[in-house]
């Protein structure tokens, strides 16, 4: 059975079904929400260093690698949808919502080589893959300062479906959201080039990370009648999802001094992976009714178990002896948690009588 097909039909067969409702049931609840959230991700390590300046011994070069991206996004995001909608002769409601959010960051990573000329080189750029046959193009930056730059663009959106069943709270339905992250690290030399030849080296990688999560969520919501036309109300989510992961990175140098190799490269590479994971979500909100509409402040979090992290390479060899040491051979993918906060206001707009 295709996961994915039938997630997908799921959800086209009740947004269908919601479209032959009687004109007289056509009530329900329209809403707006903006917030502002801090958004979790896996950190981007890309750029390592040496851990001592003992590097003249090429096959025992110990490694750690630098933070380029924490992973610690913040932005906008927009929730909206059409709530309480009546269905099975007003036994149960249904509501059909999405979000759409997005976050920028740039940061910058100063590498100052304190290596002495002739021993090596503090900085070093790794490439996505490995050749088993040759030396690896290593690319180091020698006794200068490099400034390597990061832009990260993440886009955060899904929809659901969800049926509610009468006044128990108790809610389930198909959902899909999409992580999807673009980014590029650029480096280059901000003194005088030393020791790299005539010119100062270029770095660009870019990498365009897509996950797409295709599961089915239960959960309940509550609401405490606080008097004056003031309500507290708690909401919470919890949901299994397919994660279906893509990567496509390019990484091309010039005029840099390697191990072994030339002072260019350019390499591409492409990966996918599928994982199984748990998605989490509660949310409060304090309501005021003011008959023609609702506002609310509201406090949201939630957690994603399985959010993509790359491993990039920092394992070479030649003729199978390590010529530079490290925890991960050729770029691949993994996984780690992700988890979000915000907080927002939403305005609800009855429709009809309710």
């Amino acid at each position: 059975m295709n996961f994915r097909n039938l997630t997908v039909a799921a959800v086209g067969g009740l947004i269908a079904s919601f479209s032959f409702v009687p004109a007289v049931q056509a009530t329900g609840d329209v809403w707006v929400e903006g917030s502002y959230e801090f958004l979790n991700l896996p950190d981007i390590k890309f750029i390592t260093e040496n851990v001592d300046n003992n590097v003249a011994n090429l096959n025992m070069v110990a490694q750690k690698q630098f933070v380029n991206d924490t992973g610690n996004l913040d932005g906008f995001r927009f929730d909206g949808g059409i709530a309480n909608i009546p269905v099975m002769g007003g036994a149960s409601f249904a509501s059909i919502k999405g979000f759409f959010a997005w976050y920028d960051e740039t940061t910058d990573l100063q590498c100052k080589n304190n290596i002495p000329a002739g021993l090596g080189s503090r900085c070093i750029a790794s490439p996505l893959f490995d050749n088993p046959n040759t030396r690896e193009f290593v690319s180091t930056f020698a006794t200068n300062t490099s400034l390597f730059t990061t832009d990260r663009d993440v886009n955060h959106w899904g929809a659901a479906v969800e049926i509610t069943q009468g006044p128990t709270g108790l809610k389930a339905g198909p959902a899909f959201r999409r992580i999807d992250q673009d980014t590029t690290i650029t480096g280059r030399q901000i003194n005088p080039n030393i020791g790299g030849g005539s010119e100062p080296f270029e770095l660009t990688y870019a990498e365009d990370l897509e996950t797409n999560y295709w599961g089915a969520f239960v959960g309940a919501d509550g609401q405490i009648d606080l008097g004056g036309g003031w309500s507290l109300i708690a909401d919470g989510e919890a949901g299994l999802y397919w994660a279906d992961t893509d990567y496509s990175g390019s990484y091309v140098v010039t005029n840099a001094i390697s191990f072994g190799g030339g002072p260019n490269v350019n390499q591409s590479l492409s990966l996918e992976s599928d994982e199984l994971a748990f998605i989490g979500t509660f949310k409060a909100a304090l309501e005021k009714n003011f008959g023609l509409f609702k506002l609310a402040g509201f406090g949201r979090v939630e957690y994603i178990s399985s959010a993509p992290d790359v491993a990039y390479n920092d394992l070479d060899t030649f003729n199978g002896t390590i010529v530079k040491q490290g925890p991960d051979d050729e770029t691949r993918l993994g996984e780690r948690y992700a988890y979000s906060a915000s907080v927002g206001a939403r305005v609800t707009v009855p429709m009809g009588g309710q």
